[in-house]
């Protein structure tokens, strides 16, 4: 198969052509993916996107990068993006482009040792790739859905639901020079629509190495609509940008991510209660956005500090990604550059002949 690296700002050719085409780099070098005029190459390869900053496109049909417009969720020139270790297939809640993944999971379902799984090689496992031909019988596809990043902060649905006071998250501000402690105490008149009002106690800290300030009450009116909360204020408003949490009926979004142009993230504090949580309770990388999502994430492609390292480990496991009448098959086999930079995912594909 050939190499391809692709990034959101250019397509490089096919190694094979790149000596034929080096007198040309640099013209190609400054050409955007709506540039290129080459045909399209045969719908398969190995495929390197640079997932640094922001998310990447990628048409499995076209073996491109591609720049949908006018955002993703209305384009359906894209089968499957990343940004850093988050998938997102263009179905669903998603976008319109009614793609649908499953994963076969056949390295996942062995359940190895973290010994196990660190030996697994690109190399040593193209062979389960190669030899998987057609889709498995009874192979369920789904399509992505909303994941917000914080979830179980209420108890049961409807009139009786109650708040989950023991669910306690840090919630990074959106401009990212600090971060809150959350949890949710009260919910009146709630509704099957609607927890009511939200009651929520919450603490600031000017950066990770702040200790937490004066515990801080706030109520909330879910009932009449989606409401905008600003942390550093303590008030709900209408700023499109100036917020970090959305309340949105049972949903609560942050502003990052795909609910919000900010840069909020959650994590959610497991072993401490919200009286006892400090700003070191967690680590940088348990922060997440939102995302929509689907089988990437009940089936992540990655496992996380096996060595004690805190790097990410490919699974190797094969998800199949379709689109209409096509099937394609997928191998995340790297996360990191050559000179071991995170955030570069490489993956290699083929369309299933059936």
């Amino acid at each position: 198969m050939s190499m391809m690296i692709l990034n959101a700002r250019r397509v490089w050719r096919p190694i094979g052509r790149l000596l034929a085409l080096a007198a040309a780099a640099a013209t190609v070098a400054a050409c955007s993916t709506s540039d290129v005029t080459s045909a399209p190459l045969p719908a398969g390869g190995a495929f390197t996107v640079d997932a640094t900053t922001q998310w990447v496109y990628v048409s499995l049909a076209d073996s491109a990068v591609v720049t949908p417009t006018p955002t993703s969720g209305q384009s359906s020139a894209w089968d499957i993006a990343f940004n850093a270790t988050n998938v997102m297939l263009n179905g669903g809640q998603a976008g319109p482009g009614g793609v649908t993944g499953f994963c076969v999971c056949q390295n996942t379902a062995r359940n190895p040792s973290n010994t196990e799984w660190l030996a697994m090689t690109p190399a040593g496992e193209k062979a389960t790739f190669d030899s998987l031909t057609r889709t498995p019988s009874g192979a369920t596809f789904v399509s992505d859905q909303l994941t917000p990043a914080v979830s179980g902060i209420y108890r049961g649905s409807g009139t009786t639901a109650t708040a989950s006071p023991d669910s306690v998250f840090f919630v990074r501000y959106a401009d990212s020079t600090g971060f809150a402690k959350v949890h949710v105490t009260a919910l009146t008149t709630p509704t099957a629509a609607s927890p009511g009002t939200v009651t929520i106690e919450y603490t600031l800290a000017g950066n990770a190495d702040a200790a937490f300030g004066a515990t801080r009450t706030a109520q909330i009116d879910v009932a009449s609509g989606a409401k905008n909360f600003d942390l550093n204020t303590g008030q709900v408003t209408t700023s499109a940008t100036d917020w970090e949490l959305r309340f949105d009926g049972y949903t609560v979004r942050v502003n990052g991510g795909a609910s919000g142009p900010g840069k909020s993230a959650a994590a959610k504090i497991t072993d401490f209660t919200f009286a006892t949580a400090t700003p070191a309770s967690t680590v940088a990388n348990a922060y997440r956005a939102d995302v929509y999502a689907g089988i990437f994430n009940t089936a992540r492609y990655y496992r996380y500090n096996l060595a004690g390292d805190n790097r990410i480990s490919p699974t190797f496991d094969v998800y199949l990604i379709r689109r209409g009448t096509r099937t394609y098959k997928l191998q995340i086999i790297n996360y990191y550059s050559a000179t071991g930079s995170p955030r570069v995912v490489t993956f290699r594909y083929a369309q299933l002949s059936e």
